[in-house]
């Protein structure tokens, strides 16, 4: 199946709406599970959103261009300059949200070991840095502005940033 074309504006306009809201709900959510009381159905809804967030970020980032699935390479005036290879340790996340949360496995981790908990914080260091190293080298004529801005911050100070610039 062949990727359908996007012209720059497209790119500008899907990655201002689609992308940021995959880095700012998992920016957010990274910091708001640290307050919400574990087990509770709160909890579990937004452990399910974080993962499902890191899950697709992973594959923007790390994955080739297939169907109809945006990837971080069109964002790049020759898309040779973005490829990332997908590490063992993103390989084991995205496994473990696929695993876990986003399909019915065997995979699952019965009961509440201490291997069950997802390290928010740590995930979001990890993810950070390549999320910021894309959005300096995209094309600025295919990424919109307020992903560099937003990117800017320094976790722990992106709440309020969200709340005045995120539909």
């Amino acid at each position: 199946m062949n990727t359908p074309a996007m012209t720059d504006q497209q790119l500008i306009d899907f990655s201002g709406e689609h992308l940021l809201h995959e880095l700012t709900m998992l920016w957010a959510l990274a910091e708001i599970l640290p307050k919400t009381k574990d087990g509770t159905t709160e909890y579990v809804a937004l452990i399910e959103s974080f993962a499902t967030h890191v899950r697709n970020l992973i594959e923007f980032f790390f994955f080739q261009e297939k169907g109809d699935y945006v990837r971080a390479k069109r964002f790049f005036d020759d898309p040779a300059d973005w490829s990332l290879k997908l590490t063992p340790h993103f390989t084991a996340l995205l496994d473990r949200a696929n695993n876990e949360v986003n399909h019915l496995t065997v995979w699952r981790i019965d009961g509440n070991p201490p291997e069950k908990a997802w390290p928010t914080s740590e995930i979001l260091k990890q993810i950070e840095p390549i999320a910021k190293d894309f959005a300096a080298r995209a094309s600025t004529k295919k990424l919109h502005p307020k992903v560099r801005e937003f990117l800017q911050f320094a976790q722990g100070a992106t709440l309020l940033w969200i709340g005045d610039n995120v539909p």
